[in-house]
């Protein structure tokens, strides 16, 4: 049993992390290049449509690194090469859930609204975008420690 959570867990990771390279750089990228097209809009509103993929990715890594801890007899944020891993996880998840999650929304909101106005992206909403990008590339920086973490178990 804990082979198998390990590898859905490898592959959620895999699937977390390979989305968010492509995001940030053929998505993002394409958003920038389009800045002011017509195009802009579309890709804004792919970029947004890839929150159901992420949130199952992460959840799969949640539920299983929780049901692999308990298997294991671990202890839950504790100073050590586990711990660390769950508290970088809690806090991009908090982050993501309090912080990130609602002003993609908005973003997603004034986007639909000026779509129907036949308008494109304004600069309130690059601005927006530009500092979740800046959230999105350090909590991916945390997911890159936690992989690292996982795979060489430091202390």
């Amino acid at each position: 049993m804990f082979t198998f959570l390990l590898i859905l867990h490898l592959i959620a990771v895999c699937c977390w992390l390979g989305g968010a390279l492509y995001e940030r750089f053929f998505i993002v990228g394409g958003i920038r290049k389009a800045k002011g097209a017509e195009l802009e809009a579309s890709m804004l509103k792919l970029m947004l449509s890839t929150v159901p993929f992420f949130l199952t990715s992460v959840l799969t890594i949640l539920i299983t690194g929780i049901i692999m801890t308990i298997m294991h007899h671990y202890t839950f944020l504790n100073w050590s090469w586990l711990g660390v891993k769950q508290y970088i996880m809690l806090i991009a998840l908090l982050g993501f859930f309090f912080f990130i999650g609602p002003r993609m929304g908005k973003i997603g909101k004034q986007l639909n609204s000026n779509l129907e106005e036949g308008k494109g992206l304004d600069d309130d909403m690059r601005s927006q975008l530009k500092s979740i990008m800046v959230l999105f590339d350090i909590m991916h920086i945390g997911v890159l420690i936690n992989l690292i973490l996982g795979l060489t178990k430091f202390f």
